[in-house]
């Protein structure tokens, strides 16, 4: 993919390839993301040349379904005219686009709506042609703002840290580690000592650190063995004031994506033995060695889920003697047993790599996360369709602009009052 938005304008069979695979969703949130930022970044000429033969790909796919609704087209063409209307922003630089970019960004964020109007069209092909957006469901002044790095540190010596506000640099020492916050934001706990299976240390297993993330914060942290983990928002992970003993033991509730460092300790013979790393999450046990994985396991979510990227990792149900062992690209649902399908792992990190990324996912699924990214509630009226939604959208965009995405489908529609959120037919 990367080779492909390299050469985007030499080669002009791997681009009319590359387009037709865009068309039909059949990329990654990292493909996804490659391809916006050239577009956002490529000159002006280059751009609307690659725009006009999406449009011609676009044609001969659907031939003349586009006329076939004509009020979805013009709320469409309507948007394009309002994005023309403002200054459109880099969500991570905060940079403002130059002058004679505000068209081709409009134009690029109007080719991601069609996109999703056309994945809509596929997997709705009784969608009614009376439906069509009108200007005053656009939300323009009462907005919401995406979420951020937020997280509070509870420390096993009960002190506190607000780690949004705190400056970089050793935050606090506890048990031998050292809790510091880096350049990038993220905190790390530094091992600061050699005799790390002393009885000293030993006595810190049953001490434990929580650090917790509100609705509209994420996180990253890297604990004591070197293993990262990045939390999701709702979010909170606690774990030993210092890992000892034969196994490593954190506890989450709600969602974290893990890449855990392969650690050991030392048997009563005095030989090295690999530690385990275990994460207990409601009615699930996820143990592994080094491996990188996802848990999404929110108590309003009907299923635990677990999706593996690599290495391996057994998955086991608390109440039950069943296990499985997962595969990368597999992933886990515990609820009535556990099921294992295959699957593209990045979607479930799509979180992380700051996307929403929806396969088939119902309005209820998907206002969970908004409700959760944005801290907003969440209220609903009448009969909401039960549809499943395909597309990929930004985090960093405010909350109007993702429900201004999802109404144009004309399946669902929201009124916005403070910070609640109606979602109504």
């Amino acid at each position: 993919m990367a080779s492909v938005v390299l050469h985007l304008m030499k080669d002009e069979k791997s681009l009319n390839e590359f387009l037709k695979n865009y068309y039909n969703n059949s990329y990654n949130a990292q493909e996804h993301q490659l391809f916006i930022d050239w577009l956002n970044n490529a000159p002006v000429e280059q751009v609307e040349e690659i725009l006009e033969m999406y449009q011609r790909i676009s044609e001969e796919q659907i031939g003349e379904e586009s006329v076939q609704y004509p009020e979805l087209v013009q709320g469409i063409e309507a948007k394009l005219d309002q994005l023309n209307e403002v200054d459109l922003q880099s969500a991570k630089t905060i940079k403002l686009w130059p002058s004679y970019y505000k068209k081709i960004a409009s134009v690029a964020a109007i080719f991601l709506m069609v996109t999703a109007f056309i994945l809509f069209l596929t997997i709705n092909p009784d969608y009614n042609q009376t439906v069509s957006v009108k200007p005053n469901t656009q939300f323009r002044e009462s907005d919401t703002s995406p979420g951020g790095n937020k997280a509070i540190l509870n420390l096993a010596n009960g002190s506190k840290i607000i780690l949004d506000n705190a400056k970089t640099g050793v935050l606090a020492n506890q048990f031998g580690v050292s809790v510091r916050k880096a350049e990038d934001g993220h905190v790390i706990f530094d091992k600061t000592v050699t005799q790390y299976y002393t009885s000293y240390f030993d006595k810190q297993a049953s001490l434990y650190n929580t650090i917790i993330t509100p609705r509209g914060g994420q996180y990253k942290v890297t604990l004591p063995d070197g293993t990262k983990v990045w939390l999701n928002a709702a979010s909170s992970l606690k774990f030993p004031a210092s890992f000892t003993g034969k196994e490593r033991n954190v506890e989450l509730n709600g969602e974290a994506y893990f890449e855990v460092a392969k650690c050991t300790s030392l048997s009563s013979s005095g030989d090295k033995v690999s530690m385990p790393f275990k994460v207990t999450s409601g009615s699930q046990v996820v143990e592994v060695l080094g491996t990188h994985f996802n848990i999404k396991g929110y108590p309003d979510e009907t299923v635990m889920t677990t999706t593996l990227l690599e290495g391996s990792v057994k998955v086991s149900q608390r109440t039950t003697p069943y296990s499985q062992l997962l595969k990368p690209g597999q992933q886990a649902k515990v609820g009535n047993g556990i099921q294992v399908l295959n699957v593209d792992p990045m979607q479930a990190i799509a979180w992380k790599n700051g996307y929403f990324d929806f396969s088939h996912e119902n309005i209820e699924s998907i206002m969970r996360n908004i409700s959760r990214w944005y801290d907003v509630d969440i209220k609903y009226e009448d009969n909401i369709t039960k549809e499943g939604f395909v597309g990929s959208v930004s985090r960093y965009q405010n909350v109007a602009q993702v429900l201004n995405m999802l109404q144009l489908t004309g399946s669902v529609h929201f009124k916005i009052e403070g910070r609640r959120i109606t979602v109504m037919p």
